[in-house]
């Protein structure tokens, strides 16, 4: 029978055998498809409570190490990994949806529309070869364009077209750094640098934020990240400026010039990305803007206007520049010059703005519903925020309420997908305002997460004595 050695644990005994089940499949020792012991065989084995030995695979499934069947008990998982609750279904998805981010599609501008509009552009038919990896001249000015409702005024010279925003990440992730790198990252982060980095050799150190006086989060602690720095050699820093995914926060001047301190100081290299940007009313600098020399910025049209074109901009240092067109080039060539096509259409007459304008006006509604139904004091976000924090009552556990309303047709998503493993899971959920069209639909939604909430809180119901 399988036992870990946990003789040396120095911290939670939980974390300390999830740590030895990942070691332990890495050296062999573990098998994909072995059964690992039953929870109360383990815990006698230990000397250490039932729970605590059922957190500790509850923490190997959340790593996707093991996976549990009812009736038979618990295995190590096979090398196919389960899909993404994040990937939408081929029919559009539940109609119940507060965990994918996708800010309203129902009010992007009119593809067929658009491209008409397209097909009629004298040369059109240019666009239908190849071209450079960076993208053609006038591709890249509408990405300086767009960048400019990123705060950062953007040199074409320096821009380059990309996928989508996510391939921008990884674009940016190789060009800045090399395998065995450490990146620091907020302790709460986008779940595609979760998966994206490791990939490429990188390590994620997560970084804690800074609490305000209601305890709702802030920008990354400059000091946790100078620390960070000296304790883990991290030569880089992934940042969210405006709207943190998934906590919500807005950096202001202070908090961003504090960790460009940090990062000239420390020589290290920014990557930020901030696709939610133009939905936010305040007008703050960029940190591309802040610290040039150190920054490599994406931007992207998906969340405002069109995830289907998989168009995105990076803007970079000259000196990544021939790194990044390479980097493009080796992947996939270049990004669609016929997408780019249509998407400057739309920035150009206008319809990016129209479509934004139309946004911000639901989004404030919706806000307004979600603090209403799961209260101010739980939710942070804000009118211009598309998606919530929602902090749980004690006790509560988010995997238990996903799970839960997952049954009932909805899905949300727990704190465990914006954290690195081996972090403790958190009493947080992400819910999102705007993958559901209809308002009557979203308020039912909301209302099953608050009555869901408050079961957990409440506990079972305990029977009633008959005599």
């Amino acid at each position: 029978m399988w036992v870990p050695d946990i003789s040396g644990a120095d911290g939670p005994i939980y974390l300390a055998i999830a740590d030895a089940i990942e070691t332990d499949i890495g050296t062999g020792a573990l098998a994909r498809g072995d059964r690992l012991p039953p929870q109360r065989e383990l815990a006698y084995q230990l000397g250490i409570t039932l729970g605590t030995v059922t957190r500790a695979y509850r923490e190997a499934e959340r790593r996707r190490l093991l996976r549990g069947e009812t009736g038979r008990g618990t295995y190590v998982a096979p090398e196919s990994q389960p899909v993404s609750p994040l990937i939408p279904h081929e029919d559009g998805g539940e109609d119940l949806d507060l965990a994918r981010n996708f800010a309203y599609p129902h009010l992007n501008p009119s593809l067929s529309e658009g491209l008409i509009r397209l097909a009629r552009t004298p040369g059109i038919e240019r666009l239908n070869g190849f071209v450079p990896s960076q993208g053609l001249r006038s591709h890249r000015e509408t990405g300086a364009l767009l960048f400019e409702k990123f705060g950062l005024e953007a040199d074409p010279d320096r821009v380059a077209l990309t996928c989508g925003a996510q391939h921008g990440i990884q674009i940016l992730l190789q060009a800045l750094f090399r395998p065995g790198d450490a990146v620091a990252v907020d302790a709460f982060t986008y779940p595609s640098i979760l998966n994206s980095a490791p990939h490429l050799g990188l390590r994620l150190v997560p970084v804690p934020a800074l609490r305000g006086p209601d305890g709702g989060f802030l920008a990354m602690d400059p000091d946790a990240l100078l620390e960070a720095v000296r304790l883990h050699g991290v030569k880089g820093v992934f940042l969210m400026p405006n709207m943190q995914n998934p906590t919500t926060h807005t950096m202001s001047l202070t908090e961003r010039a504090a960790l460009v301190a940090v990062a000239r100081k420390a020589g290290l290299k920014i990557i930020e990305d901030d696709p939610y940007t133009p939905f936010i009313t305040e007008n703050l600098p960029a940190f591309g803007r802040l610290a040039p020399e150190l920054t490599a910025s994406i931007a992207s049209i998906s969340k405002l206007i069109s995830p289907g074109s998989r168009v995105g901009f990076v803007h970079v240092p000259a000196s990544y520049g021939a790194s990044v067109r390479n980097l493009i080039g080796e992947s996939t060539w270049m990004a669609s010059p016929i997408t780019a096509e249509l998407i400057g259409g739309w920035i150009r007459d206008g319809s990016l703005e129209k479509a934004l304008a139309a946004k911000r006006r639901a989004n404030r509604k919706r806000s307004e519903q979600a603090v209403e139904r799961l209260g101010a004091d739980r939710l942070q976000g804000g009118e211009d925020k598309v998606f919530g924090w929602l902090h749980l009552p004690d006790g509560v556990d988010p995997d238990a309420v996903e799970a839960t309303l997952a049954h009932q047709g909805l899905s949300i998503l727990s704190s465990r997908y914006f954290q690195t493993p081996g972090q403790r899971l958190a009493p947080y959920m992400r819910v999102t305002f705007g993958s559901i069209a209809d308002d009557g639909r979203f308020t039912e939604a909301l209302d099953r997460v608050a009555a869901t909430i408050a079961r957990f809180e409440k506990g079972p119901e305990r029977s009633q004595p008959v005599g």
